[in-house]
């Protein structure tokens, strides 16, 4: 068979695409285009305890103006993290990143956008580089259903705030609803083993601090939004759900205690424990 200058040459481009396409397969796998369906919404509702909370959470350290490196804002952070851990708060950690933050008012987008249209234009916009830390609250969340009663007019706990921005439990008075729902016994494990009774979640929502600012404020949950909302329900005589961290060795304490379905692979060791509470913690009873 005889074969023309042309016919040579689309049958060398052919072979040499087929190598191409050997070593790139060889190279990095196999080429993906397939792609299955997946329900979502299904496995949020089953493999999440609440399906509107990520459960993972962070807190962002802003740098003091002193600092000029991520080094000393990173120092401070772990130093929360060991302090929030040796109060009693069965925190999991998770993960640490540098992550830059826009000084100014300007949004980072805007800021490109005058770049392009103007290339000379001076902005004053600074790229500050901030600290996320990541971590879970608790080896796993506990969900509690506050119940109230007819004729109650509070759910009958003592709600407090610690130096590092965590609401605590620090009392329930007995045959009140919190205790009814099994608080009671949990306060009373926590102080045996060294713990603090943390609350992660109000109604679904969370109630972790979530910041440092660069002058050192914690930016954390307002006392008195916990105290409106449970004062709002307790009115109406709605339940209101609460998720507790959950510490190693933590027995269930009622039928109405029970762990959350996500339980993260690690957990922390509780017994070099600290300071409980700051002698500046305010607190609530409710």
């Amino acid at each position: 068979m005889h074969l023309d200058h042309d016919s040579c040459s689309t049958v060398a481009c052919t072979h040499a695409e087929m190598s191409r396409t050997v070593v790139n397969v060889d190279g990095i796998g196999f080429v993906r285009k397939k792609s299955v369906s997946y329900d979502w919404k299904k496995k949020v509702e089953t493999y999440l305890p609440d399906r509107h909370s990520t459960l993972i959470s962070s807190i962002l350290f802003m740098p003091f103006p002193s600092e000029r490196n991520f080094e000393a804002t990173m120092t401070r952070s772990m130093a929360w993290f060991s302090s929030t851990v040796s109060s009693g708060a069965p925190l999991v950690f998770v993960n640490i990143q540098t992550e830059q933050i826009v000084s100014s008012s300007l949004s980072l987008s805007f800021s490109t956008l005058l770049q392009q249209q103007s290339p000379k234009h001076t902005s004053t916009v600074e790229l500050l580089q901030a600290i996320r830390l990541w971590f879970l609250p608790g080896i796993a969340e506990v969900p509690v259903v506050l119940a109230p009663e007819e004729g109650e007019r509070r759910f009958g706990m003592d709600i407090k705030r610690t130096e590092e921005g965590f609401i605590c439990i620090s009392s329930v008075f007995k045959g009140s609803a919190a205790d009814r729902a099994g608080l009671g016994n949990l306060c009373g494990d926590a102080s045996k083993t060294g713990h603090l009774v943390i609350v992660s979640r109000l109604q679904g929502k969370g109630v972790l601090p979530t910041e440092v600012s660069s002058d050192g404020r914690i930016v954390c949950c307002d006392h008195t939004s916990i105290k409106e909302r449970l004062a709002a329900a307790i009115e109406e005589m709605e339940e209101v759900h609460l998720h507790i961290m959950r510490w190693p060795d933590q027995r269930p304490s009622s039928n109405n205690v029970g762990p959350a379905i996500l339980v993260p692979p690690a957990e922390i060791d509780g017994s070099t424990l600290g300071h409980k509470l700051g002698a500046k913690s305010s607190h609530i009873i409710m």
